[in-house]
């Protein structure tokens, strides 16, 4: 059985290669297994495509379930990776967890999975297991773009942040609240409730420079000075964020690695710049869109419910 290449309305050329790639099935009705035996036997050809192409989205599948596309993951080969982070996500089934348990009314802004990590993953899927009726679209951006077009329009920006890197602070809540992005308690993101021990195995953990614990319980997590834009894949990518998780200034703590203030043009550009580059995927029930994490910034754009959308992440 074949891959019957196709097409998506919001889909992107860059450089004459299509952005994101997608896949159908060949004729008629498919079932998950179906999907399964094809990857096992397209594995190697699949990942050709993933390193042109960055991302590939799998429609009109027939996938159901969590187990359904927890198989599909399976199928690919790839390590499991355990997820680091304040996000609150539920395990709901092999390899397969909650995606955000944040209201679907907020933002959740472009960003790498687990960038701020030590060790981060190289691939995550999605699953649509119910499409939002409004919005709620997954967006998703190749990040050697980002790093093109700010070079053009903002250069002097770049040039000092390549001399000088950039420190980034960014603070969790102090409740486990789910309405949040950051949403769980510092203690329960380490697993410990000692404060000097939970900095020593955030230091492990994380590329953390250093962990401030603030008066009213929250903590903020201090990195660099660094450079956002690093060499993955062959490609130089723009990996570390600069505008934070959130619409909410309080949630971050930005500035250039000599201490002055990043400039509001320059932040303006690059929101700019992802804005037009982006592709925003208007889901539909049982799509499995894979990301190659070392390339491509996904985000989630604000939406009503119902809306589930599965995660599964890989070394």
């Amino acid at each position: 059985m074949e891959f019957v290449e196709g097409k998506i309305v919001e889909e992107k050329e860059f450089g004459g290669v299509v952005f994101p790639k997608t896949l159908h099935p060949p004729n008629g009705v498919y079932e998950a297994n179906e999907l399964v035996e094809m990857v096992k036997g397209k594995r190697e050809w699949l990942c050709e495509l993933l390193q042109r192409h960055s991302a590939i989205l799998f429609r009109g599948f027939g996938l159901f379930s969590a187990q359904d596309f927890g198989r599909v993951v399976e199928a690919f080969k790839w390590d499991e990776m355990g997820y680091l982070g304040p996000a609150a996500r539920f395990k709901v089934a092999d390899r397969v967890q909650t995606a955000n348990e944040v209201p679907l009314d907020q933002l959740i802004n472009f960003h790498h999975e687990m960038a701020q990590a030590k060790q981060f993953p190289s691939k995550i899927f999605f699953f649509c297991s119910q499409p939002s009726p409004e919005g709620g679209e997954t967006s998703i951006v190749p990040s050697h773009i980002v790093v093109e077009k700010m070079e053009e329009r903002v250069p002097e920006f770049m040039a000092k942040l390549s001399q000088t890197g950039y420190i980034l602070g960014l603070k969790t809540r102090k409740d486990n609240d789910s309405s949040e992005i950051f949403s769980q308690a510092w203690k329960l993101i380490i697993k410990t409730e000692d404060k000097a021990e939970f900095e020593e195995r955030v230091k492990e953990k994380m590329d953390c420079s250093s962990v401030k614990f603030n008066e009213h319980g929250s903590v903020e997590f201090v990195h660099g000075p660094m450079n956002p834009i690093r060499e993955l894949g062959g490609r130089r990518v723009w990996f570390n964020t600069i505008l934070g998780y959130t619409s909410d200034e309080r949630d971050i703590n930005l500035r250039f690695g000599d201490e002055t203030s990043f400039p509001l043009e320059a932040l303006d550009a690059h929101k700019k710049i992802l804005d037009e580059t982006c592709v925003d995927l208007k889901w539909e029930k049982g799509d499995v869109l894979l990301l190659d994490n070392l390339c491509v910034q996904h985000a989630r754009r604000p939406g009503k419910p119902p809306r589930v959308i599965l995660v599964s992440i890989c070394k």
